[in-house]
């Protein structure tokens, strides 16, 4: 008689709302064993709830020993808990800034050091970092978020360095805008509040990602995107997934000498100059 074939284990974290939860829906359809985490304990049904957060280290270590007392594997693990925030950096609320890096950034290093020693013990396994096209080039007024983005592209590729002699990898997956709740969720300037001089550029800027984000992919397209690379043996070190036009942004930030690009990105946003005034 064949012994039916073991189920494999995924840890999902930011599963409450968006990308997350989507990815963790998808995984448990599809038949795996799904831990999803999030600070609010929501989860999708079928879906095992942890409440954690990912900026406090030990919280972290005790769900994922959870998982691995009770299974002993941990096939994948999509870190998908992110925040977002606008505004000007000049401006920015230092206290929000942090907020944004702790989650973003210092939540995707505790990740890799509490679960990259279990995939090394079993001798392989995926940690996949939903990251953003926005860690791949500068977007005005979300200057915060973008850093943090850029921090996880370059933790992404040390890591892959430093685990070459491993089968254990590690993938940036990074979307266009998204129809999700984020720009709800999130830090956002009063335009009022700002100097003058970046009033005008703000709104125009905040009209144009409101309506990107409406007319963004579904989270459950980017999710079957997520299946699709971690069912891939050897994933590349990024995916960037969404709409086209900005599937291909950060190829013509590559291809294009950079003034050019920026012009691209002004008249895009809608940005504009004008006569210098006080601010």
């Amino acid at each position: 008689m064949k012994t039916k074939p073991k189920k494999l284990v995924a840890l999902v974290t930011g599963a409450s709302s968006g990308i997350g939860k989507a990815t963790a829906q998808l995984l448990y359809q599809q038949g795996w064993i799904v831990y999803g985490l999030s600070r609010s304990g929501a989860v999708p049904i079928g879906v095992h709830a942890l409440r954690a957060d990912v900026t406090l280290l030990e919280e972290l270590r005790a769900v994922v020993a959870k998982i691995w007392q009770q299974h002993g594997q941990l096939d994948a693990v999509v870190h998908a808990a992110g925040i977002g925030g606008a505004g000007s950096v000049e401006n920015f609320p230092l206290r929000e800034a942090r907020k944004i890096m702790e989650t973003n950034f210092m939540g995707a290093l505790h990740m890799a050091q509490v679960v990259l020693p279990y995939l090394r013990e079993q001798g392989a396994g995926k940690l996949l970092y939903i990251s953003s096209i926005a860690g791949l080039m500068g977007i005005p007024f979300h200057g915060i978020y973008a850093a943090s983005k850029f921090a996880v592209e370059g933790l992404v590729e040390s890591l892959r360095l430093e685990l070459v002699d491993t089968r254990v990898a590690v993938v940036s997956v990074c979307p266009g805008d998204t129809a999700t709740p984020i720009l709800t969720k999130q830090y956002r300037a009063r335009a009022e509040d700002l100097p003058l001089i970046y009033r005008r550029n703000y709104q125009h800027t905040d009209q144009v990602m409101a309506q990107s984000v409406a007319a963004g992919v579904s989270a459950s397209q980017v999710a079957a995107d997520i299946l699709r690379i971690i069912k891939l043996k050897s994933p590349k070190v990024r995916y960037a997934v969404g709409e086209w036009l900005q599937k291909i942004s950060p190829l013509l930030k590559c291809w294009l000498p950079m003034r050019y690009f920026e012009r691209i990105m002004v008249r895009y946003y809608g940005l504009t100059k004008r006569e210098h005034v006080q601010s």
